[in-house]
């Protein structure tokens, strides 16, 4: 289902509440709706991926991601370890990828020239971010911005606030936004829509 509504960052957590509480549907298979999506309008910009993963569910949606394009043409880069207790859903992305014999970077920021072409997936923070972005994640966020190739942002650019469309310090530039159910309020203002690029508007399998 898709929906041509706006949603606040609110009401888009609480379709997803309602399909885990009402529906009975696992967030794990949300997720992995999500990351079908993503990995179908990925294969449209190219043939290699370099994935930038958080440690919740945006990362985790990255991280699925990355198994349906086949991880031997991703390069993954964590911007730090999913908290089991946390973020149960990104850790078993984590697992099944190392249990594959994937390789994960944790907290290093990459070269981005040595990737250069590649389609850049951006993974990091999701609409929940409500603080300026400092550290690591600012740093992940900077080299996403100067990645040379085709660049993807999954629900939203990070850094850029999903109410309002303020940037938090920094925010990712995106050619494609891939965005699910509905586009969030800060994606139309003039701010998001430059951070934006085109957005698709993918399903989560709800009835």
């Amino acid at each position: 289902m898709t929906d041509e509504r706006i949603l606040s960052v609110a009401q888009a957590r609480a379709i997803d509440a309602e399909a885990v509480q009402r529906l009975g549907m696992p967030t794990l298979l949300l997720m992995e709706n999500a990351a079908r999506s993503v990995a179908d309008v990925a294969r449209t910009l190219g043939e290699r991926f370099v994935l930038f993963a958080g440690a919740g569910n945006n990362g985790g949606d990255a991280l699925a991601a990355a198994r349906h394009l086949g991880f031997a043409r991703c390069t993954l880069y964590l911007l730090a370890e999913p908290d089991a207790a946390k973020s149960p859903d990104a850790a078993l992305q984590v697992r099944i990828l190392r249990a594959a014999g994937a390789t994960l970077s944790i907290a290093v920021v990459p070269a981005v020239e040595a990737l250069a072409g590649a389609v850049w997936i951006d993974g990091l923070f999701g609409t929940g971010l409500d603080r300026e972005l400092t550290g690591t994640g600012l740093a992940f966020v900077q080299a996403f911005d100067r990645a040379r190739g085709p660049k993807l942002c999954i629900d939203i650019p990070s850094g850029l606030q999903g109410d309002t469309g303020a940037v938090l310090g920094a925010a990712c530039h995106a050619d494609v936004t891939v965005t699910f159910l509905a586009k969030k309020r800060g994606m139309l203002t003039a701010t998001g829509r430059a951070h934006c690029g085109r957005v698709v508007i993918a399903g989560l399998g709800l009835p």
